[in-house]
């Protein structure tokens, strides 16, 4: 049933060294899935590759030779290749270097299924993986050229006023983020005023079931299918920046065929231009890349109803310091204008050191595995992290009640509850900061929380006002 196999599938990518041969079949259906997210599967199916007997290191034509016999046979790495981007990056490293002799030897004519695998791969990771000199001499008007150089939309260019909203915008037009193609189905599905009463059940009862929610820089649209699959009953709205990251978002709805949603293109500040007010508001990793954050955040809460609720995502200052040590190892590449080759450079920085235990972290970490996602992770423009005195002043300032943090994984949440049991809830800041401090890591994605704009009531607690 879908329970059981989501189950699976998050087991698998909690646990990707503990799949067994026996379980290829089970990874492949799992992959082609309409219900599983493919990436939750990317670095088991690849352990799993990389124990067959035909592979290797592809350090000569002998072995590239047999390696791509192997691959253009293997159900699962063509799977893989066609449906994810490659998280592993010692896989990587060795496709890396088999692409290239396929390219220069003209041995891709004969590994047709392999080449188009890797085209599609390329298509996934947006062109992510670095070739040198004589590569890109030989792919100019090479059929196999696409196996490197993804086609792209012509980036359209942006009229915000606001210099550093400008070119945040043009940014998101080269290098959409995230990449996806399907999302996990959720186990249940649920109405937003039940899920809200279990995390306030004090607080007032005037969320509508058909509640109206906005998607506050959407992306590529992968939160938005999140949240329209979790609250069926919910009209949603999802705005953005980028024109390219939008038309992702309506690709993927239409291919896996979800249902309607508004996508509108409009800066985060100017959500007053909708004329709505919004029952609910969700803002994953947003609010940290504007000028101003609490700026913006205060304009998506003049949009939200009295009693109103949001899910705000924003990074971390103690658990992002790794990522600002990463970015002095290139200084020198992003001092320029940045480009595809400049990110492609940018990986092979960190790719050549496997024993730096910095960079490692970093090629570990999933946005790694796309152009767009290397981008947003070390050459954004704007990273304005947050802690959780930060967090406290702007909801004081906003009016916002914090609801609950929210926690990646039972362990977390059982470590929390047994440091402060006094707090079932998870909203006492003071003790959110002590956590914090005994373990800087705990936010690494980044801080989660819902918050509840307060709602003003007639005495008897029967109206708003």
């Amino acid at each position: 049933n879908t329970e059981a196999k989501l189950s699976l599938a998050a087991l698998i990518g909690e646990f990707p060294a503990g799949i067994g041969p026996d379980m290829s079949a089970d990874l492949l259906h799992l992959l082609r899935d309409k219900d599983v997210a493919p990436e939750y599967i990317s670095v088991a199916g690849w352990l799993l590759v990389m124990r067959e007997p035909w592979w290797n290191a592809a350090s000569n034509e002998m072995q590239c030779n047999s390696l791509a016999k192997g691959l253009d046979d293997a159900e699962l790495a063509l799977a893989l290749l066609r449906e994810t981007p490659v998280y592993y990056r010692d896989a990587e490293r060795v496709l890396t270097r088999l692409r290239c002799w396929l390219l220069m030897s003209g041995e891709w004519k004969g590994y047709r299924h392999l080449a188009d695998a890797l085209i599609a791969q390329a298509g996934l990771n947006g062109g992510a993986w670095p070739f040198d000199a004589a590569e890109r001499e030989t792919i100019k008007g090479h059929p196999f050229a696409a196996a490197y150089l993804p086609a792209k939309p012509a980036a359209r260019t942006s009229e915000f006023a606001d210099p550093l909203t400008r070119a945040v915008a043009e940014d998101y037009e080269h290098w959409p983020y995230p990449s996806w193609r399907r999302i996990m189905a959720p186990t249940a599905t649920y109405r937003l005023p039940d899920e809200i009463r279990a995390l306030d059940p004090g607080g007032p009862d005037c969320l509508p079931v058909n509640a109206k929610i906005l998607i506050a820089g959407c992306g590529t649209g992968s939160e938005a299918a999140q949240v329209a699959l979790k609250y069926p009953d919910a009209t949603i709205t999802a705005i953005d920046l980028s024109d390219a990251s939008l038309n992702y978002a309506r690709e993927r709805w239409a291919a896996l065929g979800l249902r309607d949603i508004r996508f509108v293109r409009l800066d985060l500040h100017d959500v007053a231009k909708l004329n709505e007010r919004f029952d609910a508001i969700f803002s994953s990793g947003v609010l940290h890349h504007l000028p101003d954050p609490e700026r913006g955040w205060a304009a998506l809460v003049g949009v939200l109803r009295a009693g109103g609720v949001m899910r705000i995502m924003l990074y971390s200052r103690a658990a992002h310091r790794w990522i600002v040590q990463a970015k002095s190892l290139i200084r020198d590449l992003a001092a320029g204008p940045i480009s595809d080759d400049v990110l492609r450079a940018v990986r092979q920085r960190f790719l050549d050191r496997p024993n730096d235990q910095l960079t490692q972290q970093v090629v570990n970490f999933s946005p790694f595995a796309t152009l767009g996602g290397t981008h947003d992770l070390l050459l954004h423009r704007q990273d304005d992290t947050f802690d959780v005195p930060r967090i406290a002043r702007a909801l004081e300032r906003l009016r916002l009640r914090l609801l609950s943090f929210v926690l990646p994984n039972p362990d977390t949440r059982a470590r929390y509850s047994a440091m402060f049991p006094q707090d079932p809830m998870r909203r006492n800041l003071q003790s959110w900061a002590i956590f914090e401090r005994h373990d800087p890591s705990v936010f690494i994605s980044q801080y989660d929380f819902w918050c509840r704009k307060e709602a003003f009531w007639f005495a008897g607690g029967t109206g708003r006002r």
